[in-house]
């Protein structure tokens, strides 16, 4: 195998060239996986984690695993689940869709899970069946609702006399969720109308649900709320109030809204600051090629708005 095999994120920059390495495989092989912009899709829906698969800058697959739950015996557990996989046409057989598997594989390993899934259609030409069972997949002899024969692969490695302490804490440990996600994004604060005011008048989110202490507004992906500090207080233990007791100061997190082009970072900055938000750092261009400016809520929260420059 010749060159060097990465997983890339997928960007605006690369979508057309990855989604591009679908029309190279055969009619069997597109029977057996969705379009790379169809997985794509999917993926932005925070279901999945996926990537590009590069051999040295050029790209030639592509990768993706689900991260619903799926139903897994407790004894696999934590277990993902090999949802896409597929390599162009032309780098077939060359061991690149091995070293693939091996780098999710050590991925995997590495926040300690214990089996990869997937499945797959048989009986038809050009089945991937045959490489999954040579890579290691066993067949569970079952199958999905789609008909696909479902295989595992046990990720959990033989300890080494030399690390068998280790292995007895590394057993206990809980594992690192190895695809880390956000479902939920919620403010903190002790005068929430002012901030709700802010966020829906402001800044245009709109009110999905009020229920006083706590709002939550409308938006794609993360949920996104705010909450009076004294709502988590009957919950919290005596050792943990002084948190939600204090005063918050300094800066505890930003949000970084997006504009079409430079000059509408500017329209926007002005715009924010006419409707009360405070202003921080009027729109400058940076190193990194972009411009932005940075403005406040009314807790003090400092959030920017930004374009890449021409």
């Amino acid at each position: 195998m010749a060159g060097s095999i990465e997983l890339r994120e997928v960007t605006l920059d690369t979508l057309e060239a990855v989604s591009r390495l679908s029309d190279t495989l055969s009619p069997g092989q597109k029977q057996c996986v969705a379009p790379n912009i169809v997985s794509v899709a999917e993926g932005m829906l925070g279901a999945a984690w996926f990537r590009a698969v590069y051999l040295d800058d050029e790209p030639i697959g592509f990768v993706m695993l689900a991260l619903h739950e799926q139903e897994i015996p407790a004894a696999d557990l934590p277990a993902a689940f090999l949802w896409r996989f597929m390599i162009a046409r032309a780098q077939q057989r060359h061991g690149y869709g091995g070293a693939v598997l091996d780098l999710v594989v050590e991925r995997l390993r590495a926040h300690r899970y214990r089996t990869l899934y997937t499945s797959c259609e048989v009986g038809i030409d050009e089945s991937p069946l045959d490489f999954y069972l040579r890579y290691g997949f066993e067949d569970t002899g079952e199958t999905d609702d789609g008909g696909e024969e479902i295989l595992r692969l046990p990720l959990a490695e033989a300890e080494s006399a030399t690390a068998e302490a280790g292995a007895v804490a590394a057993e206990t440990r809980p594992y690192l969720p190895v695809f880390p996600r956000i479902a939920l994004l919620t403010l903190r604060t002790a005068a929430i109308e002012p901030m709700k005011r802010f966020y829906r008048d402001v800044l245009g989110f709109m009110v999905k649900a009020d229920y006083g202490s706590y709002v939550e507004f409308e938006h794609t992906s993360v949920r996104f709320a705010i909450c009076e500090r004294a709502v988590m207080l009957d919950h919290v233990p005596d050792s943990h109030r002084d948190a939600f007791t204090a005063t918050p100061t300094g800066q505890r997190f930003e949000l970084a809204f997006p504009c079409e082009s430079p000059q509408e970072v500017d329209a926007t900055y002005d715009l924010l600051l006419r409707h009360g938000a405070g202003a921080v750092a009027p729109p400058a261009d940076m190193p990194w090629n972009q411009r932005t400016a940075l403005f406040s809520d009314p807790d003090g929260n400092i959030h920017e708005v930004f374009a890449d420059r021409e």
